[in-house]
């Protein structure tokens, strides 16, 4: 079979698709993967074969300079009528233009190429339109918790001309089937989502486990992260992974700061407890840690689910909100607002999680143990070649084009 991936240029975007495509490989299928020219070292450093397509846009720094000040909102009314709801929607529209730029080469190699299904990331427009262009089964493969279902509302819209340009009888951005990383009890069910499980297998892009991690820890390990996207936004008032450093001084706890390099600068006067300041493939650290403090992104979050690791989150992404309050709903850990956060109150609150660790670990483990009961990607490609071979599941009556 020969299945055909596409992934807006991110890298928290197109990891978690990594491991279907390596588990696709595996089994002996063809696999492609499809984003824009700049991003094709990220996928063929994750072993798999990329399709550069269209030109690059830089729709990132157009973001930025939308979401410039941005600070979430805890007032569903406010929310409703401030100015960065409006942001949200054009937001959409920019994602919508890469699937515009990529359109036309994708169709052309996808013609020739002859994919049996399509493999999309939420935020990969193209996917879904392509799809049903070709007439074959897409994917849509989430990161954690199901935040994008909604944007169907808005699809004819935003990708409708383009649809009718590639000769798609429909959009469908939820895709003919969803593949749910999330344990049930953290899952998000949407009725207009026809859902089924797959395991959650942790990749931080190329690691190497470091020295200093080989050895145990000699008391609990707290580990501060607070990944790259608020940085490259510009907003920097939602990293707080310095003041959580020094809320932690006075505990009796070792603190790991895995963060990127360009973040070191904001680590001053470090605590007497703080034993490393820079980047690590959380995959490799999580495993010896007892908590994770972090700003809710979908990968960090799905990383310590599927470690077992307690979690405090403080979020400031709409998305990372939605995965901090499933996080909370579980018992595996709690989150804490964001905005006019003050120090004592912060402090307070990580000094009673820490306490209360016990009730949160037995809690993570758990969401563990369910996230393990889950098919792995290797069985469903099984599954995928079943259904494939049969005409039977998302092949039932396919007439490709």
């Amino acid at each position: 079979m020969r299945a055909l991936f596409i992934t807006w240029p991110w890298n928290s975007h197109f990891y978690p698709m990594a491991p279907l495509g390596w588990a696709l490989r595996a089994a002996g299928h063809d696999v492609m993967v499809a984003s824009q020219p700049s991003f094709a070292p990220t996928i063929t450093g994750a072993g798999l074969p990329a399709l550069p397509v269209g030109p690059d846009l830089d729709i990132v720094g157009q973001l930025s300079e939308m979401y410039r000040g941005w600070r979430p909102e805890n007032d569903r009314a406010v929310v409703e009528n401030s100015p960065h709801r409006k942001n949200g929607i054009v937001s959409l529209y920019r994602i919508a233009e890469s699937a515009e730029a990529m359109a036309q080469e994708a169709m052309e190699f996808a013609r020739q190429w002859r994919p049996d299904f399509v493999v999309f990331e939420p935020m990969a427009f193209l996917g879904p339109v392509l799809a049903s262009a070709l007439g074959v089964p897409s994917m849509r493969l989430l990161w954690a918790t199901d935040s994008s279902a909604k944007i169907a509302r808005i699809q004819d819209e935003m990708l409708g001309g383009l649809a009718q340009r590639i000769e798609a009888d429909r959009v469908n951005l939820v895709g003919d089937l969803t593949l749910d990383p999330c344990p049930p009890r953290l899952r998000r069910v949407d009725p207009r989502v026809t859902g089924t499980s797959m395991r959650y297998i942790p990749y931080n892009g190329p690691a190497e486990l470091p020295l200093w991690l080989r050895t145990p820890p000699s008391r609990p390990r707290i580990l501060v992260t607070w990944g790259g996207s608020l940085f490259q936004y510009g907003w920097n008032e939602g990293i707080l992974a310095p003041r959580v450093v020094r809320a932690l001084a006075d505990q009796d706890v070792e603190v790991v700061v895995a963060v990127h390099g360009e973040y070191r600068e904001m680590f001053t006067d470090l605590p007497a407890n703080v034993v490393h300041v820079g980047p690590v493939a959380l995959h490799l650290l999580l495993p010896s840690c007892a908590a994770i403090v972090h700003q809710g992104g979908a990968g960090t979050t799905m990383t310590a689910v599927s470690s077992g690791t307690p979690q405090f989150v403080v979020p400031w992404w709409p998305d990372a909100i939605v995965n901090a309050r499933q996080v909370e709903a579980t018992g595996s850990g709690r989150h804490l607002w964001p905005v006019d956060l003050e120090d004592a109150t912060l402090k307070e609150a990580l000094c009673q999680f820490v306490a209360d660790l016990p009730g949160y670990q037995n809690a993570a483990t758990r969401l563990q143990d369910e996230h393990l009961a889950l098919p792995t990607p290797a069985e469903v490609v099984t599954q995928i070649e079943r259904d494939s071979a049969a005409g039977t599941g998302l092949w039932a009556a396919r007439k490709p084009a």
